[in-house]
């Protein structure tokens, strides 16, 4: 069973999890996010794309520039988190206008929104383990580069399987 102190120091703990995942997925697409690469990711850090490519440090840090520099005017606002040991969930809405090439997608200038998550998994206050998950769909459809849905009922449908 925790002592008093040790679920204060845990609550204290999450708490700047928090701020860091969050300050740093805030920060994307800005000139301050180079400076926080060190300053936020550990030595170990890996992230984990749900295409089931695993980057280290090093690569992520050139892919996260290289996609950035595609998009103008990015904003990531980050509106609730869940912390629970060394995870941090944020579940954030991106804004931006695409302005440069992107897999499967010419550069088109039109801006769109979507929502996304990251896990991130912590050690010594940095993190250690990053899984982002934005809606791509939606991202596409936005940018012309796929057909919307074409009626509620087919949409339920795919949400639903029904």
């Amino acid at each position: 069973m925790q002592s008093r102190i040790e679920k204060v120091h845990l609550a204290i703990n999450s708490e700047i999890q928090k701020q860091i995942a969050k300050e740093w997925h805030e920060a994307f697409g800005t000139e301050e996010v180079k400076t926080m690469y060190d300053q936020y990711l550990h030595e170990n850090f890996t992230a984990d794309f749900f295409n089931g490519q695993e980057v280290n440090k090093f690569q992520y840090i050139e892919q996260d520039q290289q996609f950035a520099s595609a998009f103008r005017n990015n904003k990531i606002t980050v509106i609730d988190q869940v912390a629970e040991d060394d995870k941090v969930v944020s579940v954030m809405i991106w804004t931006a206008i695409q302005i440069g090439d992107i897999p499967g997608i010419p550069a088109t200038g039109k801006l769109f929104e979507i929502r996304g998550i990251a896990i991130d998994h912590f050690k010594d206050e940095k993190v250690i383990k990053h899984y982002p998950l934005f809606d791509q769909l939606k991202m596409m459809q936005q940018l012309g580069a796929m057909a919307d849905l074409p009626d509620r009922k087919l949409k339920m449908h795919m949400v639903n399987g029904r």
